[in-house]
């Protein structure tokens, strides 16, 4: 069931990806997303769960296809080839959905904080450091986020690939021996909260 909503979410949109619609795209009956779980927010929580799990094997294979995630600038290529698939726009959709559904934000937000968590240590035992800092993977993320979601506004959806290829650049010179620290300290930068 969760495949089938991740297609008809990113197809359609969370609103008009209804339950009975996913239930239909899954081959299921209309029931069965209500018989398995206590709400709608409950079903379209555990998505966002399922997807995350799917994300981590993905960037996994890619780092390992590839031999690449080891440098800060690896991160927005390897980001943007995970995070603007189906699975990536149905979360996008989903998170919006949550700002005007209580419900689901509730049961959204600790999911996402949990894989804010365990993707940012992913990402610093990947470049080899204990930098407890999730700025810079909040950058890459969100910007890939944003990213593929914006490609759906500008006449040549590839032609973002430009500006994730400009990101990687960029933390590629504030970087150069591609290491987090050198981007979360840079000379003549003052960090404020």
């Amino acid at each position: 069931m969760f495949e089938a909503a991740v297609r008809a979410i990113s197809r359609l949109g969370y609103t008009r990806a209804s339950n009975a619609v996913i239930a239909d795209e899954a081959g299921v009956s209309r029931g069965a997303i209500t018989h398995h779980f206590a709400s709608r927010a409950a079903f379209i929580a555990e998505v966002v769960r399922w997807v995350f799990d799917e994300e981590v094997l993905a960037y996994r294979e890619l780092q390992r296809e590839r031999q690449i995630g080891s440098r800060v600038s690896d991160w927005p290529r390897i980001s943007w080839e995970v995070l603007s698939r189906p699975s990536g726009i149905a979360v996008l959709e989903i998170f919006v959905a949550s700002r005007s559904e209580p419900e689901l934000a509730a049961l959204i937000k600790p999911v996402q904080a949990a894989i804010e968590e365990l993707a940012a240590k992913a990402f610093r035992e990947r470049l080899g450091t204990d930098v407890a800092d999730n700025s810079a993977i909040r950058l890459v993320v969100w910007a890939m986020r944003g990213m593929s979601l914006g490609r759906e506004f500008i006449d040549d959806p590839d032609a973002m690939l430009e500006s994730v290829d400009l990101l990687a650049s960029l933390l590629d010179r504030a970087a150069p021996n591609g290491k987090i620290e050198e981007l979360l300290s840079p000379p003549g930068l003052s960090r404020t909260r």
